[in-house]
């Protein structure tokens, strides 16, 4: 996680329930507090009345101007992406596993915002999400939240998504119950076209940094899924497993334009 020289906690809430919010996430991530009007870090996770924000610092002249990151189930994207593509034919669906008459459980090892694992608990299926990052984490239990006591949203976070924190390798061995599916989606390192990439994901990296336990979490996955394992990379990527000169060939892919899933057939690896 990033060093509190990047990141403070503030709050702009009216409500004294929010700001004791604030007040006790500084306390518990070891970052400061720090009213608005004194804020010097590069980023500031700010508790509003309306939701929790990672913004920008405009005061801090290292700090890359973006548009707040927050995570909303219900507008935005992502709620366009819940009403409008609900099709089980879409690459996500078939990549885990989704059927006519079946929804597998998933395990999304590396949650981040949420946005595929929601895709997959409004489809039907029971999604366990597991962020490591403690200020990712945050930002996706206020969206659950929030989507919890939205009518339209309530039935597919309350049923059928489980939020976990901490290391994903750790959290995947202590599963008592066998997952169908562990879906990893990592942190894709720097590259010579990393200036292309997103704002906000340029942002995140520079908060949590990279994916650097991806092979041994490809690892651990495989040995505790009960059905597959699918690893979503970039166009042209390597494999996860970190092997250059003989990499784990998953037993089939599934292209798009700018990505692909590996898919890891746990029965498929033990014949061959």
């Amino acid at each position: 996680m990033t060093t509190s020289s990047h990141l403070s906690i503030s709050s702009t809430a009216l409500s004294e329930t929010i700001l004791q919010k604030a007040l006790d996430a500084a306390k518990k991530f070891n970052i400061p507090y720090i009213t608005p009007d004194r804020c010097e870090t590069q980023y500031i996770l700010t508790f509003t009345d309306q939701r929790l924000e990672l913004r920008a610092n405009p005061a801090n002249k290292k700090s890359e101007t973006f548009a707040p990151i927050y995570v909303d189930f219900v507008q935005g994207s992502t709620g366009y992406r819940h009403q409008r593509n609900t099709t089980i034919k879409q690459p996500l669906a078939r990549a885990v596993g989704v059927k006519s008459g079946f929804r597998p459980d998933v395990f999304d090892a590396t949650a981040g915002l949420g946005i595929d694992g929601f895709v997959l608990a409004s489809l039907g299926c029971k999604v366990i999400l597991s962020e490591r990052s403690p200020i990712l984490h945050a930002l996706l239990e206020d969206g659950l939240e929030r989507a919890a006591n939205n009518e339209r949203t309530h039935e597919i976070v309350t049923r059928r998504i489980t939020l976990l924190s901490g290391n994903s390798i750790n959290n995947l061995i202590k599963m008592d119950n066998q997952i169908h599916t562990v879906y990893l989606d990592p942190m894709y390192p720097h590259s010579a076209k990393s200036a292309l990439n997103k704002k906000e994901m340029r942002v995140i990296r520079d908060l949590v940094g990279d994916d650097e336990d991806g092979p041994e979490l490809l690892k651990v996955a495989l040995e505790v899924a009960g059905n597959r394992v699918v690893v979503k990379r970039p166009k042209g990527a390597p494999r996860l497993d970190g092997s250059c000169e003989n990499p784990l060939e998953p037993s089939h892919e599934i292209q798009m334009k700018n990505s692909r899933f590996d898919v890891y057939l746990t029965a498929h690896l033990k014949r061959t």
